[in-house]
């Protein structure tokens, strides 16, 4: 059962890595940091102070995913469920998939593996790129110091994970319309307006109830600790139950489709 599975999640990898998603997580992550060094190299003023101030890494960290966690890693997680479904869509191997002698839980959890595996590798390459944020100007400009304030991986790492929760839900119910619909914007077009909703949602006392909020919810709460109404449980185990809920349900839709392909 084992190597079943995991031969399934090694032939999901290989189509993958001949499709658009490397790119994708990658561009993503790149993105913020990026505009942040190009920022910083063009206006160097101030810079020398800003280098010398105790928690400079946190602060930039702050910058950094105030536009991840509201826009660039929702979007990036719709686009990642779609694509790795619209590969068998757009190909029309699914007969030839359900033709392997794999269980179909099989087949549905190495392709839940590859859209998680898409999410940490933009967190990866977002961090990393903060990391690059950091040190480029220090590098170009020779008035900047390197940053003396250390890094506080436990907090960041901590916290990554928190956002990784947070976003499950998004990833189950994309996961769920990609594999409902054929059509690639379809999915896009409904977890587009679920998060639009949920971003607009955001100063209603029961803002919890709309899966797509939780990372939104959990920046605006505890990195920039704004004034929110308290909820009645953390947002991970609010993220945690949805995704639970549609991945069954997506499992379900998957395995009763009479027509798979």
């Amino acid at each position: 059962m084992i190597a079943t599975f995991l031969a399934g999640v090694r032939s999901e990898w290989l189509k993958q890595r001949r499709s658009l998603g490397a790119w994708l997580v990658l561009g993503g992550g790149l993105f913020i940091p990026g505009i942040i060094t190009a920022v910083r190299l063009l206006r160097p003023a101030g810079l020398p102070q800003l280098y010398r101030a105790p928690g400079f890494w946190e602060r930039l960290w702050t910058q950094s995913w105030e536009s991840m966690a509201v826009m660039i890693l929702p979007l990036v997680v719709m686009l990642a469920a779609s694509l790795i479904v619209q590969l068998e869509y757009r190909n029309n191997t699914w007969k030839q998939v359900h033709a392997t002698p794999q269980p179909l839980a099989t087949i549905f959890l190495a392709k839940l593996v590859m859209i998680l595996k898409l999410v940490v590798q933009l967190l990866f390459w977002f961090n990393a790129g903060i990391y690059l944020a950091g040190i480029v100007p220090a590098l170009v400009f020779r008035a900047v110091d390197l940053p003396t304030s250390p890094i506080p991986f436990g907090y960041f790492l901590g916290r990554n994970l928190d956002f990784f929760v947070d976003v499950l839900p998004i990833v189950g119910l994309q996961y769920l319309l990609a594999l409902r619909f054929r059509s690639f914007m379809a999915p896009l077009g409904a977890g587009f307006a679920l998060w639009i909703l949920a971003l607009g949602a955001l100063p209603w006392e029961y803002n919890y109830v709309i899966p797509y909020a939780y990372l939104a919810i959990d920046y605006t709460t505890t990195v920039q600790s704004r004034v929110s109404p308290a909820l009645p449980a953390s947002p991970q185990a609010f993220a945690a139950a949805w995704f639970v809920v549609f991945t069954g349900v997506a499992y379900v839709v998957y395995a009763a489709k009479g027509d798979k392909g």
